[in-house]
C-alpha cells in the first residue's frame, strides 16, 4: 500500500487481512487518537489508558476477520477499546481514582488551521473546556467524548456501550446543561479573578 489516501477503508482492511503491515499502520494511525481519548474517559491515567488502546488494538487486529461490514470500523473499534478498559477495571489491573487525580486530556490543534494568535484563543477555549469536562462523571465524560469528540452517532454509541438509545440522549442532554454550568462557574472565576 504506497499512498492510503487512494484506498477506502474497506480496501485498507482487506490489506490487512492480507498482512499488509502498512495498511495494520494507517487502520493505527486513524484512530489510535480517538482509541487513546476513549480508554482515558473510563481509565484514571495515561499509561493505563495507552495500555488499554494497545491491548485494543491487539484484539481488533486478532479478530479483524469477523468485522462485520455493515458498520462502521470506528464503532466496532471503539466497543472493543470500551469493553477492553472496562474488564481493566473489573479485573483489578487498573485502580480507580478520583477525576481530581486524573490528567489533563490534551488535543492539539493542527498548525494548519490557526495562526499564532487564533491557536492562542483555541488553546485557551480548549483548556476550559477540558477543565469543565474532568469535572463530569465517568459517565459523562464518555458520553461527551464519543459524540463529539469522536464524532459517533447516538446509535454508533449504543452499538459501543451497549446503552439504550434513550439513556444516551438523556446522558447526552445532562452532560450538556452539567457542561454548560461548569462553564460558565470557571469563565466567572477567571473574569473575577482579573478584576
Amino acid at each position: 500500500m504506497t499512498d492510503s489516501a487512494h484506498f477506502s477503508e474497506d480496501s485498507i482492511i482487506d490489506l490487512a487481512l492480507k498482512g499488509d503491515e502498512s495498511a495494520y499502520r494507517h487502520l493505527l494511525e486513524k484512530y489510535k487518537t480517538f482509541a487513546f481519548t476513549i480508554a482515558l474517559r473510563i481509565v484514571p491515567n495515561r499509561e493505563d489508558a495507552e495500555e488499554v488502546a494497545q491491548d485494543s488494538f491487539v484484539k481488533a487486529f486478532k479478530a479483524l476477520r469477523g468485522f462485520n461490514r455493515a458498520g462502521k470500523f470506528s464503532t466496532w473499534l471503539y466497543r472493543i477499546v470500551y469493553r477492553t478498559a472496562l474488564t481493566s477495571i473489573r479485573r483489578g489491573r487498573i485502580e480507580l481514582e478520583y477525576l481530581e487525580e486524573s490528567p489533563d486530556y490534551e488535543h492539539a490543534i493542527p498548525d494548519e488551521y490557526a495562526n499564532g494568535f487564533d491557536k492562542l484563543i483555541r488553546q485557551d477555549q480548549e483548556k476550559y473546556i477540558q477543565m469543565a469536562i474532568s469535572k463530569l462523571s465517568e459517565t459523562d465524560k464518555l458520553v461527551v467524548t464519543l459524540f463529539y469528540t469522536c464524532e459517533n452517532t447516538i446509535q454508533e454509541i449504543s452499538a459501543i456501550t451497549g446503552w439504550n438509545p434513550s439513556t444516551i440522549k438523556v446522558r447526552l442532554h445532562r452532560a450538556r446543561q452539567k457542561l454548560h454550568t461548569e462553564l460558565s462557574e470557571l469563565l466567572s472565576d477567571e473574569t473575577t479573578g482579573l478584576l
